[in-house]
């Protein structure tokens, strides 16, 4: 009975979230989008926190953006873009003993950013934007080889495991952020990028506090 309330429990969760987003988008396509682009680049993601090492990611960011028209120079953007990134973190301890954490993660960003351009001539512009940015979590999976001894286990609680930090709870998987970023458009190619710093904790299971941010760069194509 258990397993299928936590069955019907995850179901809704997935539920809610593919609503959210399709309502999202939805909305955002009812306002009469002036541009649509398509973005293909990197990123470079950090969970960090005060009482941990920082761990790193690497891997790619792909999606669409749309672009509101506003007053003069100004619009707003909006859109969702899919990340696959990836960690390989070793920690050794003394006597040869160590810990590798492998770690594959999968998200969706959804920004809702203000953007100022500039027009350098007819065929180049500069522009800068900044906001709100949800990313929310869809999978991340950590191996975990650990060749500590009893001792040491006994102390940090790591052994050998594969686990999945979302429905394991150990992770939340919304993750509020603010960003800045910038770049520049030739005719219908663009090259920008950004820095989103985490303002929410994602520590579902202490009270020690992880945040995850970073940077990203990207390409795109206005249509």
């Amino acid at each position: 009975m258990e397993i299928t309330l936590n069955k019907i429990k995850s179901t809704m969760k997935s539920t809610i979230r593919i609503s959210i987003i399709v309502f999202f988008l939805a909305v955002v396509s009812a306002l009469n989008a002036q541009t649509f682009k398509l973005e293909i680049g990197y990123a470079n993601p950090k969970i960090h926190g005060n009482d941990t090492s920082s761990t790193y990611l690497n891997g790619i960011r792909v999606g669409g953006t749309v672009e509101l028209k506003l007053k003069k120079n100004f619009t707003l953007l909006s859109g969702a873009l899919y990340n696959l990134v990836y960690s390989n973190k070793l920690q050794k301890a003394r006597d040869y003993q160590a810990v590798n954490f492998i770690t594959m993660g999968q998200s969706i960003d959804i920004p809702l950013r203000l953007v100022y351009s500039y027009s350098l001539n007819k065929n180049l512009k500069a522009f800068a934007f900044g906001g709100p940015n949800l990313n929310i979590g869809l999978k991340s999976i950590r191996g975990i080889t650990s060749t500590l001894d009893s001792a040491n286990i006994k102390y940090t609680g790591i052994t050998s495991k594969t686990e999945n930090l979302y429905t394991g709870s150990i992770l939340n998987r919304m993750n509020l952020q603010i960003g800045l970023g910038g770049g520049v458009q030739w005719k219908k190619y663009l090259i920008k990028s950004g820095y989103d710093f985490g303002l929410v904790n994602m520590n579902h299971i202490s009270t020690k506090k992880l945040y995850e941010g970073g940077w990203y760069i990207s390409l795109g194509y206005e249509f």
